[in-house]
């Protein structure tokens, strides 16, 4: 991109800073001459994974740029972050590398903003990240985007409640098959213990979709069709679909759960016997537990056990003018020492790359070895499709109405209306401008 086609600092400004607030910083600004600085957005997270990764950065000028040129982070809150992203594309002002949320690379790749990473790295290299990384930054058999870390989602429970009312469970094995998991709710409930935690009050649509679709594809069924020109028709209100959404109902009905709860650790607080949520939750709940911490694989309603993975992720911008130091920056924050482990050790989720393990020797006992193990074999990121953002909205919005009581297929079909509408109009628009 030119000086001639950027827009002006000003409007950059009013464009990208005027509605939400964000945070920078410039590396090596003391330094540089007159040449723009790489620059590299990330999202807002914990306050301890934004020191780590502004250490990274200072690190990475020092030996990287080494007074030659300057890198200016910039951090912008989550639930501002990807809308950002979008006004930066719009306005083909995209900054050179930057976080993106995985289930969005399909959107931005679609979109050509990203820059494929392949060449990047060799083989081995590429091998020596988690199969789950690899797969959600791959779009059309491309790869576009790389990550430090991934995420594991499992159900923790309390073993001696569990073993004080009988219950058939295996520490650190698969989940619950779907009548196993009803029968030990019903042992809690006859003692006077409220079984499960789900955290759906209150929590943001990706919640659902992150925690939920690994029981809809276990029990057979699909999100979208994402082959080109596919859609959510006859697929998001499967018969799978329904049967499933029925069974998940059931334990709000049966009071197995609460969709209004409001305490957002019930589990540590010992007020539920089991908490189904994930890897950023562990930390906590060996502290709160002790040995009396029980792990194991989310419950599935069909025959075989899935997993949810997924975290943000690097990417190029396809527009960067500066790909040579871009390429090093993500290679840089995806280093296994370099990136991986400081990054890994403030936010607590999975890392991403296997030569980063040995840094972390709690992966040799569960919880962990649990989210490794399940990452490795059986997780599943979700779809890869440019609609993602309206596909997780709207089951979101159904999934809350369906723990309310809403009558299960009527409700799954206005989702697919909604998103199949939503597809057909985006589609239309596209011809019309071709």
């Amino acid at each position: 991109m030119s000086a001639a086609t950027r827009p002006s600092s000003a409007r950059r400004d009013w464009l990208l800073g005027a509605s939400a607030l964000c945070a920078s910083a410039c590396f090596g600004c003391q330094r540089r001459g007159g040449e723009r600085p790489l620059r590299v957005w990330a999202h807002q997270g914990q306050e301890g994974e934004n020191r780590a990764l502004r250490r990274i950065a200072a690190k990475f000028a020092s030996e990287q740029l080494q007074g030659r040129s300057a890198l200016e982070l910039t951090f912008f809150p989550d639930h501002h972050y990807t809308e950002r992203l979008s006004i930066a594309a719009a306005a083909d002002d995209m900054p050179d590398v930057f976080e993106l949320d995985g289930p969005l690379v399909a959107r931005f790749a679609d979109a050509r903003q990203l820059a494929p990473l392949s060449e990047l790295f060799t083989a081995a290299e590429l091998a020596d990240f988690l199969p789950t990384i690899r797969e959600q930054g791959t779009v059309s058999g491309q790869l576009y985007t790389l990550g430090a870390y991934d995420s594991a989602a499992v159900l923790y429970f309390d073993r001696p409640l569990l073993d004080s009312v009988g219950a058939s469970y295996t520490h650190g094995g698969p989940g619950f098959a779907w009548a196993e998991l009803l029968d030990t709710c019903e042992r809690l409930v006859a003692r006077g213990i409220v079984p499960l935690s789900l955290h759906t009050a209150g929590a943001a649509d990706e919640w659902f979709t992150y925690a939920f679709s690994p029981l809809l594809w276990s029990g057979g069924g699909q999100l979208i069709d994402a082959r080109p020109g596919g859609g959510v028709r006859g697929v998001l209100a499967s018969p799978a679909n329904i049967a499933t959404c029925r069974a998940w109902q059931s334990l709000f009905a049966r009071s197995f759960a609460l969709p209004d709860a409001v305490d957002p650790d019930p589990f540590g607080n010992g007020t539920v016997a089991m908490d189904w949520s994930g890897h950023w939750m562990a930390r906590s709940h060996l502290k709160n537990k002790g040995p009396a911490l029980g792990v194991m694989g989310l419950p599935r309603y069909g025959p075989r056990p899935v997993a949810a993975c997924g975290s943000f992720c690097w990417a190029i911008s396809s527009k960067t003018e500066q790909s040579e130091r871009a390429a090093r920056w993500l290679r840089w924050v995806t280093d296994a020492r370099h990136g991986v482990a400081p990054l890994v050790e403030a936010n607590g989720a999975v890392p991403a790359r296997f030569s980063a393990f040995a840094a972390f020797p709690e992966y040799q006992s569960l919880p962990y070895s649990l989210f490794r193990r399940q990452l490795e074999t059986f997780a599943r990121p979700r779809p890869h499709t440019p609609f993602y953002a309206t596909l997780t909205q709207k089951l979101a919005a159904a999934l809350r109405d369906i723990s309310h009581g809403a009558d299960v297929a009527a409700r799954l079909r206005r989702a697919e209306d909604e998103v199949q509408g939503f597809i057909e109009r985006w589609r239309g628009t596209l011809q019309v401008r071709n």
